[in-house]
């Protein structure tokens, strides 16, 4: 059967996106389990089934890739954190327990079982390892930062208007309260599980009813 005009090209077009988006994916899981400075191009050539010639010919150097595998997270994240934060009919208490239900996606995502030790957070590597990414990175990890922050403050807004929170509770003091648990989760969860991330958010919704809720 011959081939339709153009369509080797499409296939062809698609294939080459694919690869490069199989690339960045697994660029990602191989920097938040070992590290950007220790991971090779032959590593994730080699997770791929692609050769480091291959890997080059999508990205170029490593910086690049360090750049656009970060883009596409601050993407992900983003569409994440609004659909946690900003979604209407939600209350404060609902929204933690879908922020703790997106850490252990996260966690299980690398991690066999709740005692697991292994990292799961990219821009808590990055922290980490803030002299591997370029500046363009760190600036995008301090606006993701903040864009979270105004989340969480305009969720603690909606909380105060709704009546779940008394008309003075401090909006900065309680997003305080919550955005470690974001922050620091993965941290946490190396050294101490996956239940003691839990505990730590049962424990700070449990302090937010009691010390602000309205009675």
């Amino acid at each position: 059967m011959a081939t339709a005009p153009g369509q080797g090209t499409r296939a062809a077009a698609s294939k080459s996106t694919s690869t490069r988006a199989r690339i960045r994916d697994e660029a990602r899981k191989l920097f938040v389990s070992y590290g950007i400075e220790t991971v090779t191009y032959g590593d994730i050539a080699s997770r791929v089934g692609t050769t480091r010639a291959n890997v080059h010919y999508h990205y170029g150097n490593k910086s690049a890739l360090v750049k656009a595998v970060f883009e596409d997270t601050f993407e992900r994240v983003d569409a994440t954190l609004r659909a946690i934060w900003t979604t209407p009919g939600l209350t404060l208490d609902q929204r933690l327990e879908r922020a703790l239900e997106d850490a252990r996606t996260r966690f299980q995502e690398f991690n066999d079982d709740a005692d697991g030790r292994r990292p799961w957070s990219l821009s808590g590597r990055a922290r980490l390892e803030n002299q591997q990414v370029d500046t363009a990175v760190i600036d995008g990890i301090v606006t993701m930062s903040r864009q979270f922050e105004a989340y969480v403050g305009q969720a603690i807004e909606e909380a105060k208007a709704s009546g779940e929170l008394r008309p003075d509770a401090p909006v900065r003091e309680i997003m305080l309260l919550i955005t470690p648990l974001w922050y620091y989760g993965s941290p946490i969860t190396q050294f101490s599980g996956m239940n003691k991330l839990e505990e730590h958010y049962t424990a700070t919704r449990n302090v937010i009813a009691r010390a602000y809720g309205a009675r």
